[in-house]
């Protein structure tokens, strides 16, 4: 890929989202919604230029934390929420089809969260819709909470 914009932290985690369509990534207290172009052209004289682009679509912070510890959304279906907790031990919630943050919960453990899991389906058996609204999260030492995005608790 080429690209001209320079991570000033350490990328923590990648994932592609919205079916392949694009690329996220956490870089500190934020989360990068990127696009891009996979050039497959075979061109013996040209092979050497590399023509493969990746380019920022937004950035997206956290409130208040330091660093994302865990992110989470889903690939395997369109979906516009992605998950993210914090090293405030918050979670917050984003809705990437309206561009901002939709809910925040404090202090969801008592300490960083390091794990989200999303219901992304199984192609095994069959669930009911509101089963997808379903998601959970892990701390070390402080167990499993499972939640629900209509209620967040």
């Amino acid at each position: 890929f080429q690209g001209k914009e320079k991570f000033h932290k350490t990328v923590r985690f990648a994932q592609f989202y919205f079916v392949d369509s694009f690329i996220l990534l956490c870089c500190g207290a934020e989360f990068q919604l990127l696009s891009f172009h996979l050039d497959t052209t075979k061109d013996d004289i040209k092979r050497y230029k590399q023509r493969s682009v990746c380019k920022l679509v937004q950035k997206f912070p956290m409130a208040s934390t330091v660093e994302i510890t865990s992110l989470s959304a889903v690939n395997d279906f369109y979906s516009y929420i992605v998950l993210t907790a914090g090293s405030n031990r918050a979670l917050e919630v984003f809705d990437l089809n309206a561009g901002c943050s939709t809910a925040v919960i404090p202090e969801v453990h008592t300490r960083s969260v390091h794990q989200i899991c999303q219901n992304k389906g199984s192609s095994f058996s069959t669930q009911q819709p509101e089963a997808y609204n379903l998601f959970m999260t892990t701390a070390a030492g402080d167990g499993i909470k499972l939640w629900d995005l209509r209620t967040l608790k």
